[in-house]
């Protein structure tokens, strides 16, 4: 008991002392404006995002453009509440009106097919564990909840194996679903209860007290999870005690999804905010704010922890980007723009950055030469009010005089360097 006590109090210490990895956040341009409810994100280049009205968009460049590929025989008057994507050009996609529906592509949507249909269901979530096994959870139905499991990358799905008895009235959340296949799966209810199973045949019950709904649910390992109602409840013991975290999280709007890795999180609610915090919830922040529409989901880039898409009620799309060479200086807001001048300088080959944007907004900044040619971007993209320095390396540039500049709406501000090697 002493030893993990002195673990926790060193885990709470270290997690205090740490920054927040800011992420810069860019708007999309969908092409729709009917609400968007889920996305699965690929790699860096391709994710697949789904809606209400059998929408479903593609992108193939890193969200530069999203291409609409919800084809027969999805309905349009069918909405769509999950999507994954199993890699660039096979996807799955569920939707529930009287009952509830799949369709798979393996052509990148150009083709569906219809893999499954259950008579008054709803699916709320489908997750694949690797290209052929994968795993569904539904509301239930006739007194047991809807499982149900794949071999075949999605297109044969079984319940045989799978059993849950419901528990009076309770029902399940669109994507309030988490599944890795060494940590477990767990899902959310209207029932003061998380479910958890190691095996998918035999199931723990984990009381969520205080909160009835957990409408969104996700881990970054297999001790640490979030899941939200109108709070957040964190988890240190793969879920064995949902407690809430040192500090709750702002606003008061339903949580609508969370992602995360390591001790970094970041949350979403049915509002215009998307919040971050990377010490598990000891502090919060507001990492970005919509223009219009309210958040519905959030995920991640599976293959990396640098890319996220987050979508919203009026079909807006926020991508946005882990700043992984920029560092806060400071909570504080200053009073005014500065580019301060790099240090060292004369440098070579690295140097540091730092510099004060007094409110929030889209910022570039980018290293030219002599002849005011572009030779590094090295941010650019929207970021928060406050002071930031940023690390710089020139080991491909050739020795000389270069300028670096920093644009924030209008105000521009350009500083020289000598790169001496």
């Amino acid at each position: 008991m002493k030893l993990l006590l002195s673990l926790t109090t060193t885990l709470l210490i270290f997690t205090l002392t740490l920054h927040s990895q800011p992420v810069g956040w860019v708007e999309q341009t969908s092409g729709v404006t009917t609400q968007l409810t889920s996305v699965s994100i690929v790699d860096d280049n391709h994710a697949w995002i789904c809606g209400y009205a059998g929408r479903v968009l593609r992108t193939t460049n890193g969200g530069v453009n999203w291409v609409s590929v919800n084809a027969a025989p999805i309905p349009g008057t069918l909405d769509l509440h999950t999507i994954y994507a199993i890699d660039s050009v096979t996807a799955i996609v569920g939707g529930s009106g009287t009952s509830s529906f799949l369709f798979r592509t393996s052509n990148g949507g150009a083709n569906w097919t219809q893999v499954f249909t259950e008579t008054g269901g709803f699916i709320n979530s489908v997750q694949m564990g690797n290209n052929f096994a994968g795993y569904m959870i539904g509301d239930p139905v006739g007194g047991r909840w809807s499982m149900w499991g794949t071999t075949t990358g999605g297109l044969t799905w079984d319940s045989a194996t799978f059993y849950l008895p419901q528990a009076g009235t309770e029902a399940g959340w669109n994507n309030a679903f988490f599944f890795d296949v060494t940590a477990g799966l767990w899902f959310g209810t209207n029932n003061t209860r998380v479910y958890k199973t190691l095996t998918l045949t035999s199931w723990q019950t984990q009381a969520t007290t205080g909160q009835v709904n957990s409408y969104a649910i996700w881990f970054n390992n297999a001790l640490f999870g979030m899941t939200g109602g109108t709070a957040i409840l964190l988890t240190t013991n793969g879920g064995t005690t949902w407690v809430s975290p040192p500090s709750a999280l702002p606003g008061t709007a339903n949580i609508a999804g969370i992602t995360g890795f390591g001790l970094q999180w970041m949350v979403t609610r049915q509002a215009a905010e998307i919040y971050l915090t990377s010490n598990n919830g000891v502090s919060w922040s507001t990492s970005y704010t919509a223009p219009a529409g309210t958040y519905r989901y959030i995920a991640k880039n599976r293959a990396n922890n640098l890319i996220y898409y987050a979508v919203r009620s009026n079909g807006g799309i926020s991508k946005g980007v882990l700043l992984t060479g920029i560092e806060p200086v400071s909570n504080a807001i200053p009073a005014r723009f500065e580019l301060k001048q790099n240090y060292p300088n004369p440098f070579n080959p690295n140097t540091t950055f730092e510099f004060s944007i007094p409110k929030n907004g889209f910022v570039k900044l980018a290293v030219y030469d002599a002849l005011g040619r572009e030779v590094n971007s090295l941010l650019n993209s929207e970021l928060k009010a406050g002071e930031y320095k940023i690390n710089f390396s020139a080991a491909d540039l050739s020795s000389g005089t270069y300028y670096y500049k920093l644009v924030s709406g209008d105000v521009v501000e350009t500083k020289k360097m000598i790169l001496v090697k």
